[in-house]
């Protein structure tokens, strides 16, 4: 859930569903080259290798992304059922903007759903260290 303190700031406070963060990676723009007549000559050749040296990698990085993303999608129902069947803890995390102010667990999905509601009412009232557990430290 979204919620802004007195500041304006906005905050996210979510439970994490696997048991890793998933990594968030900046996407380089990808260059406008135009478009160039293809033809026999050597210049069109060395543009090709020049586009291929530089589309290349892209594509690669793209196709690793939709992998894990696929990999994400196939282990995230084994997951819940063994967090479900087992009565795992769920981990709420708590960001500022894109930057991950704490993190902690709590033991079922009712407790973890009132505690990500104290945690967003304590940050909407401008007191995020009011939302602190006994006995915890911030993580980032």
């Amino acid at each position: 859930m979204k919620v802004q303190d007195p500041d304006g700031q906005t905050w996210r406070v979510r439970r994490r569903w696997l048991p890793w963060r998933r990594k968030v990676r900046d996407v380089p723009d990808v260059p406008d080259f135009g478009s160039f007549p293809g033809g026999d000559g050597p210049i069109s050749a060395i543009l090709t290798v020049i586009l291929l040296v530089v589309l290349l990698p892209l594509v690669i990085m793209f196709a690793v992304m939709l992998a894990e993303i696929l990999l994400l999608l196939l282990l995230l129902p084994l997951w819940l059922v063994v967090r479900a069947l087992l009565g795992g803890s769920w981990p709420i995390e708590v960001l500022r903007g894109r930057t991950y102010v704490r993190t902690e667990s709590v033991k079922g999905w009712t407790p973890s759903g009132v505690r990500m509601h104290d945690i967003a009412e304590a940050i909407r009232l401008g007191r995020p260290g009011a939302a602190e557990p006994l006995g915890a430290s911030p993580t980032g």
